[in-house]
């Protein structure tokens, strides 16, 4: 039997309890330990996050600690302005003197100083800060005070600076809008008050015709004065639309009117206007047009005759001349467009340089539209119209040797006004018009000046029945082929009516639609965008010549109405034109060759055939006489019509003859929308689809090769 030592079993006991003891503390501070490391990559997790977040908005991040004057700068602080870790010190000199613009460096230190002094939380300021390269970059700075010592003052400042460089720009820009907008608010007053002064000059010439009329018999001579009224009235009504230009060149909304005019009559016009003053005066305008201006164009009228109007109105006025001279010359032209240079001198007291360089001042950096002085205020707005023409305009004046005003304007050849308005007049018989307008006496007028240019006329008073109108036409095979709307009715107005016909797709032939209004296409056009829909506007009042003008130049440039309407030529005159004529037709197809052969050999017009675009080049290079003109198809291999034509425009073809502007008509099969709108974009004078009518051929050709020999001054043969 054995022993043991006595309280053993205690012992055991109280150590294997001490054990249990120690693990269970063991495992508690395991346990205290993985929490810790959770909570420091949760930590790490955070300011890696916030680290993420700053680095994708771009903000600086700064903290500054104040006793020391250290201030630690992230990424993307140093990055915005440029810079990378290493680069400069951390350090409070490094941000006055490399960082922050010297202009803001004292108000921004102040402002936290401030901050700091009177124990505020935080602060918010803004400042220019500089890039490395020089550039100046606006920021916002928000910061916060921490950690305040003893005396209750922080010691550390931490902030972030937001780049408002974007931000700074648009308000600038906007207060820089409101500023002009205001100052054209400033303008529109002065400008009324010294319209009526802008009225002297059509007022006095309509006043003094008056008087002669009132005591001559209706003769010749009276016819002339009433033909002076007329233009003076014109006059007039340029002036009462400038009321509005001034607002409209501030807005950037003045919106040109490209139509065909014979510069002949614009000045036939303008003579008209001072013809009076001028005798009153006694000087004498001397008109001077050279002989290679061509006398028809397409451009602004309106806008031209206001400013020569002005310009010669100046020179009455300001000059004590006794005599002004207004010349016109071509100085550059391509095939569509050429340039005219206008001058308008007189020989009277002229400006002194002081005068002349306000003036220019004025000019150049576009002041005030309405100046100090009338005469200033009317050049601006004519330096303003010029450059919408694409011209320049300058101003020439010495002390007693006068003033020369010169400008020059971009403008188009008029081909088209050559034949349609002056040449070929149109048989309209078979053109069918529908008036709408729900005032009686206004659409008895538009319908009575319809029927007196021969078009088939109908009237209507609701413009809510129009649009079942215009489909039974259509379904019973009698379409309109122009609507004439009024722009103000009631229900709906024109161009709300406009859209309804435009988006009917139930019409197998829309009409052209024109609108009618007192108002101008640039008002209503700046006012509704749905007026692009409109195909064509008519200001009242509509005269005959206007509105066969707008009919006229639509149909000449629709294939479909051209053969409803050809125009009105005369045989004998159209024969002649093509007599022994030399055409070259470009077809590849046998049977087509053999076609136009036979057409054109009715006239005694000889043909030489190419079946390519590549051989066309070639004949037009080699030929030993010039060709009169081109019949082009437009699908043929190695190179089709439109190519040929480019290159032809574009003096690709060397030849003894300028064929670069060579007349060229497409004859095609393609008939879709849109062919012959590509057909002109590349240099083509005209078009005409396939089966080729006879007729419409010859015209065709006789309408191009009239308008070519007016404006070359010669025909090929």
């Amino acid at each position: 039997m054995s022993e043991h030592p006595p309280h053993s079993g205690t012992t055991e006991q109280a150590l294997a309890a001490r054990v249990r003891q120690l693990e269970e503390e063991l495992a508690s501070l395991k346990q205290e330990l993985q929490q810790q490391q959770l909570q420091q990559q949760a930590m790490v997790d955070r300011d890696t996050r916030h680290q993420y977040a700053m680095e994708a908005t771009n903000d600086g991040l700064w903290d500054w600690h104040i006793p020391s004057g250290k201030i630690y700068f992230n990424r993307s602080y140093l990055r915005m302005l440029g810079y990378d870790y290493g680069d400069l010190p951390g350090n409070l000199e490094t941000l006055r003197d490399y960082f922050v613009h010297p202009d803001d460096v004292d108000n921004m230190l102040t402002e936290y100083h401030t901050a700091l002094d009177n124990r505020r939380e935080s602060v918010q300021l803004q400042c220019r800060m500089l890039h490395r390269s020089g550039e100046v970059i606006w920021v916002h700075a928000k910061a916060k005070f921490f950690e305040p010592g003893a005396e209750g003052r922080a010691t550390r400042c931490v902030g972030v600076n937001t780049d408002i460089s974007d931000f700074i720009k648009t308000r600038e820009d906007l207060l820089s809008a409101k500023a002009q907008a205001d100052l054209a608010n400033k303008t529109k007053s002065e400008f009324l008050a010294r319209v009526s002064h802008e009225i002297r000059t059509p007022m006095n010439a309509i006043i003094g015709i008056g008087y002669l009329l009132h005591d001559t018999p209706l003769d010749e001579q009276q016819q002339s004065y009433l033909s002076s009224i007329n233009s003076a009235a014109d006059s007039l009504l340029q002036i009462i639309n400038q009321l509005l230009d001034f607002s409209k060149i501030e807005a950037g909304r003045v919106i040109l009117e490209y139509a065909h005019f014979d510069i002949e009559h614009l000045f036939e016009k303008i003579s008209r206007l001072f013809e009076i003053s001028a005798l009153h005066r006694n000087v004498n305008i001397v008109y001077d047009i050279k002989p290679d201006v061509p006398r028809f164009l397409r451009g602004d009228a309106s806008r031209l005759s206001q400013i020569l109007g002005h310009l010669i109105s100046n020179a009455f006025q300001y000059s004590n001349t006794d005599q002004v001279i207004v010349r016109v010359a071509k100085t550059r032209q391509t095939r569509k467009q050429l340039m005219l240079e206008f001058t308008v001198e007189d020989k009277g007291t002229g400006m002194s340089h002081k005068q002349l360089a306000a003036i220019k001042e004025q000019l150049v950096f576009n002041k005030n539209l309405i100046s100090t002085d009338k005469n200033t205020y009317g050049l601006s707005i004519c330096s303003h119209l010029v450059h919408l023409m694409q011209g320049k305009f300058a101003i020439e004046s010495s002390p007693k040797k006068g003033c020369k005003v010169s400008f020059s304007v971009v403008l188009e050849h008029s081909h088209l006004g050559e034949k349609t308005l002056l040449n070929q007049p149109r048989n309209l018989n078979n053109i069918r018009v529908l008036i709408v307008d729900d005032n009686t006496i206004a659409r008895t007028i538009i319908a009575s000046t319809a029927r007196s240019i021969n078009l088939q006329v109908d009237e209507e008073d609701c413009a809510l029945n129009v649009l079942e109108r215009i489909r039974n036409a259509d379904k019973y095979g009698q379409p309109y082929h122009f609507v004439l709307l009024d722009y103000r009715m009631p229900g709906i107005n024109g161009l709300q009516l406009t859209g309804l016909i435009k988006a009917d797709h139930t019409l197998r032939k829309k009409p052209w639609v024109f609108l009618i209004s007192a108002y101008h296409r640039d008002e209503i056009s700046s006012a509704d965008p749905s007026a692009v829909l409109v195909d064509e506007f008519l200001s009242k009042p509509v005269s005959e010549s206007r509105l066969f003008d707008a009919i006229g130049q639509t149909i000449a440039q629709v294939q479909s109405l051209q053969e409803i309407s050809p125009p009105i030529s005369s045989d004998q005159e159209t024969t002649a034109l093509l007599d022994n004529s030399r055409v070259l037709i470009a077809e590849d197809n046998l049977v087509n060759q053999q076609v136009l052969r036979g057409i054109l050999k009715k006239k005694n017009i000889s043909c030489t055939i190419a079946t390519n675009g590549v051989e066309a080049l070639q004949l037009l290079e080699v030929a030993e006489q010039p060709y009169a003109a081109v019949l082009m198809d437009l699908e043929m291999p190695e190179m089709d019509g439109i190519e040929a034509t480019r290159q032809i425009r574009a003096g690709a073809v060397s030849s003894k003859f300028p064929v670069a502007q060579i007349p060229i008509i497409a004859v095609t099969a393609q008939a879709m929308r849109g062919d012959r709108e590509r057909c002109l974009a590349a240099g083509m004078d005209g078009y005409l689809s396939k089966p080729v009518n006879p007729e419409l051929l010859y015209t065709t050709l006789a309408d191009i090769l009239r308008a070519h020999s007016v404006t070359n001054d010669h025909l090929p043969h």
